[in-house]
């Protein structure tokens, strides 16, 4: 009983630390934006249109600086 306690814990604490947001536009960051605990980049798309905000990961908002490539910054 312990074990399968152990092993579903374990797999709860796995899940919920997984972020897994949609990806953004290819194209050049030109900013940043924080909102409590979550994160946005703004991106200006390489093939042209409107810029576009979407969440990303903690980790993925301090791999990308404004200038940087999306989605080059986050696999640097």
């Amino acid at each position: 009983m312990k074990r399968l306690l152990l092993v579903a814990v374990a797999a709860l604490a796995l899940t919920g630390c997984a972020q897994n947001f949609d990806q953004g536009p290819e194209g050049r960051v030109t900013d940043k934006v924080k909102s409590g605990k979550k994160f946005y980049l703004v991106v200006e798309p390489a093939k042209g249109g409107e810029e576009k905000k979407f969440r990303v990961s903690k980790y993925d908002y301090h791999d990308c600086n404004r200038g940087s490539k999306y989605p080059k910054c986050v696999d640097d």
